[in-house]
């Protein structure tokens, strides 16, 4: 286990920025974040990261219990926060060289291990280059390269894809679950929660300090969400009178082979397939309508009208 949390607090002055917050990460494992603005992300980010004592609760990192913040905690953390950059004079190869130093990296395999993490983010053409020099998304690829080479089992991520473009972001999504295959693990946040579900195993929606789901995607869209389907049929209008009998909230084709699907009861998707096969319509694709951000907002907006379901 890398992270076990469990009762979280924080207060500031007029805000209650941590309440009661608990999880759990494991090794190989990529878990996202997410909530509003003021939720309590970065806060939550810190307090793991011992940067900042939570006034309850208790989190353990990697072994070891962040309030008390071991020396040696250090060196199992790759940390990136999304703050402004103050080694603009330096080097890209020179900033690499010396957090790979303060990271505990052996003195023989710094340069190597640099190296390596240059390659690995296209950066190598600017080693020689001053950070200062960079655009926002290459600057942004060197804080990547920078915690890659520390020798980290969990990595802190505060909105590790922002000012990347969308190639720059495919490449780190690989990088990343490159390196949680080898056994670390990784918490993110990030406002991005369409591309999230391409590298996220688990989320967890934060809201008003106070963890308020923690699940898959699946499991969370299950949960949450109204069973909606999009199918993908040999002839909509057949689909439609087969599909009738089955209790439903919607069904309406929105193209001659699109049909869409509200059951009542989730249960009864099963029966979808047998009915269309027992009126000889063919079954090309049915996928859920759903999305993260659905739960996203599920969970977030305000109670009242317009707000809970």
């Amino acid at each position: 286990m890398l992270v076990q949390a469990h009762g979280l607090g924080k207060t500031y002055p007029k805000v209650r920025a941590l309440d009661g917050v608990g999880f759990e990460i494991h090794e190989g494992e990529v878990f996202g974040l997410f909530g509003p603005n003021g939720a309590g992300k970065t806060t939550c980010l810190r307090v793991l990261s011992g940067l900042t004592r939570p006034d309850a609760g208790r989190a353990e990192v990697c072994g070891h219990d962040v309030a008390q913040f071991p020396n040696d905690l250090r060196r199992h953390l790759g940390i990136l926060f999304d703050l402004p950059f103050p080694y603009v004079d330096m080097t890209v190869a020179r900033y690499l060289t010396f957090f790979a130093n303060m990271a505990g990296v052996p003195r023989a395999e710094v340069r190597g291990k640099a190296a390596w993490a240059l390659a690995q983010l296209g950066m190598t053409h600017h080693a020689g280059s001053r950070i200062g020099k960079l655009s926002m998304g290459e600057r942004q690829r060197v804080e990547i390269a920078r915690v890659l080479l520390s020798p980290a089992r969990l990595l802190l991520l505060d909105e590790p894809f922002s000012n990347v473009d969308v190639d720059a972001r495919l490449h780190l999504r690989s990088i990343l679950r490159d390196w949680v295959s080898r056994g670390g693990g990784i918490l993110f946040t990030s406002h991005n929660l369409l591309e999230s579900e391409a590298i996220v195993d688990r989320y967890a929606f934060i809201h008003l300090g106070r963890i308020v789901a923690v699940g898959t995607a699946k499991e969370l869209k299950e949960n949450l969400l109204a069973p909606v389907y999009a199918l993908e049929v040999s002839d909509a209008n057949m689909a439609l009178a087969a599909l009738e009998p089955i209790p439903h909230q919607a069904l309406e084709t929105t193209a001659p082979n699109l049909v869409r699907l509200g059951l009542l009861r989730r249960q009864d998707a099963p029966r979808v397939a047998k009915a269309l096969v027992s009126a000889d319509v063919d079954l090309l694709e049915m996928k859920s309508v759903g999305t993260m951000e659905d739960v996203y907002r599920k969970l977030t907006r305000p109670p009242g009208p317009g707000g809970t379901a």
